[in-house]
């Protein structure tokens, strides 16, 4: 796979955020979120693992990201993807052929 090729599966814009640890003026520590970076990525539907948790009612769905290799994302991280908000379960850095970096994300309700 050449440059050029993986780049052109990189369709879909992302934003990764983090959750600040700041407080409010009145002290509180309302969920604030910064954002990390905004990605080009490859979206991939993610299947449940085993079959009584794909086919139960509170199974949320799962994706798969690809993008350019970045050491800028963490587990835990939120992904905003359209409407869409995920949790990132797990970062993966890729090193074969072309360095990338691949998330796991669950959609939150």
């Amino acid at each position: 796979m050449m440059g050029q090729e993986f780049s052109g599966i990189l369709r879909e814009r992302i934003s990764i955020e983090r959750q600040a640890v700041g407080r409010d003026a009145l002290g509180s520590a309302e969920p604030q979120y910064i954002t990390v970076g905004v990605f080009w990525a490859a979206a991939e539907a993610l299947h449940g693992g085993t079959p009584s948790e794909a086919e139960s009612r509170s199974a949320m769905p799962r994706w798969r990201f690809i993008l350019r290799e970045t050491r800028a994302i963490k587990p835990g991280d939120r992904l905003v993807w359209g409407e869409r908000i995920m949790t990132i379960s797990s970062v993966l850095l890729e090193h074969r052929l072309i360095p990338k970096t691949i998330l796991q994300a669950e959609e939150k309700r």
